[in-house]
């Protein structure tokens, strides 16, 4: 029993040293506690007497003349957003066309290989590259020395032959040859008639001449040159009409016509248009490519379109007139559906809109506007319906920005 109350007594003893220990760190928490929640409410009366100091100086909170709407981006619940500057355009009423496009490289109307009809040796040249000549002016000359021999000798056999067969004619009217001796008198004498005119071609054709007026564009001989007959000896090229030939696919087949208009760009020649029509049209679709073959001809008087130059083609296959018009740049398009921004009074209606022809930086609208509306241009970007902005434009009405 005393055992037991030793013992009792000697663990109060230590529970009372332990609890002795903690009660000075328990303190310092409490401390610690009150003096924050000190802080904090001077912190809130130190702003509400700020707040009331710049209320009276005619500020708010965030140092802005008391009652001014703030910028966007300020961060402030139910401020307005400045008006958006935007370029504007006006629906007009006007003339618009429908081209089919294509490419291809220009050609010469006519063209001719020129070739030696008899052979002989280039004894002068009368032609150089780039001449203009006319049909049948000579360009070159072959030596005749052996032709004329050749046509000498003919005539004097075909005069031999006429005796002959003169001679044999009467004979024959005396009865004293047979009718096959005077037939054979008389084909010989016709047969050489034939060799003297063959000889005489020979000779004429021994000059080469042009065979169509147009330019000469290579020579391919050389005086002293030996030329066999049909050896090509100049190429020629009519530029005074000037062709471009389009491949079209079949699906136009019921838009292109002869004698439609056709404008034309060469990549040579940026800054010029040229006028042509459609003179000529396919009357088939090549099953290989489904494509069939349109000619259009420009005229060249003045020889500036050369043959292999690489062309831009619009073939006019429509026209609308009176049609409403606005810049291409206008339209606004999201996924498949196409809008305009309309501007009244400073604000932007969306409005969806459909679109018909697109010609030289303009396009068709068949519905959502009227003629005489304006239209955000550029500065569209970030618009939405209902959105403020302001027109930059000096010479737009007041009304429309």
């Amino acid at each position: 029993m005393a055992l037991k109350d030793k013992q009792l007594a000697s663990h109060t003893l230590r529970t009372g040293a332990i609890g002795n220990q903690r009660r000075p760190a328990l303190l310092s928490v409490i401390c610690f506690i009150a003096c924050l929640t000190l802080a904090a409410c001077q912190g809130e009366e130190e702003s509400a007497d700020a707040s009331e100091t710049a209320r009276a100086d005619g500020k708010d909170t965030a140092g802005r003349p008391a009652g001014r709407p703030g910028r966007r981006g300020d961060g402030v619940p139910g401020e307005e957003a400045p008006p958006v500057p935007v370029n504007v355009a006006q629906v007009r009423r006007g003339t618009i066309e429908a081209y089919y496009e294509g490419s291809t490289n220009l050609t010469a109307a006519e063209e001719a290989v020129v070739v030696a009809r008899t052979q002989g040796v280039v004894e002068a040249l009368y032609a150089e590259e780039g001449d203009v000549v006319k049909a049948g002016q000579s360009l070159a000359q072959l030596e005749t020395e052996r032709l004329n021999l050749e046509l000498a000798g003919s005539r004097a056999q075909l005069d031999r032959l006429k005796t002959a067969y003169e001679r044999a004619q009467r004979m024959f009217e005396a009865k004293m040859i047979s009718p096959n001796d005077h037939d054979d008198a008389k084909f010989a004498f016709e047969a050489e008639e034939t060799n003297l005119r063959l000889r005489e071609y020979e000779l004429k054709e021994a000059t080469i001449r042009a065979t169509i007026d147009g330019v000469i564009t290579r020579r391919h001989i050389k005086v002293g040159h030996t030329l066999n007959q049909n050896a090509p000896a100049f190429e020629m090229k009519r530029l005074d009409v000037i062709e471009a030939e389009l491949n079209v696919p079949e699906r136009e087949i019921q838009n292109i016509r002869r004698d439609q208009y056709a404008r034309v760009h060469i990549d040579a020649l940026p800054d010029e248009q040229f006028d042509g029509t459609i003179a000529r049209v396919a009357p088939e679709v090549d099953a290989g490519s489904g494509t069939f073959r349109v000619t259009v001809t420009l005229a060249n008087d003045d020889t500036r379109l050369r043959p292999g130059m690489f062309a831009r083609v619009d073939v006019r296959i429509d026209q609308h007139t009176d049609a409403l018009l606005v810049p291409l740049e206008a339209v606004v398009t999201r996924r498949n559906d196409n809008s305009l921004f309309v501007v009244e009074g400073g604000v932007v209606e969306r409005r969806d809109v459909a679109m018909g022809y697109v010609s030289d930086g303009n396009v068709e609208i068949l519905n959502g506007v009227a003629a005489g509306e304006w239209v955000v241009r550029t500065g569209h970007g970030g618009l939405r319906n209902g959105a403020r902005v302001s027109v930059v434009d000096d010479n737009v009405p007041l009304g429309s920005g």
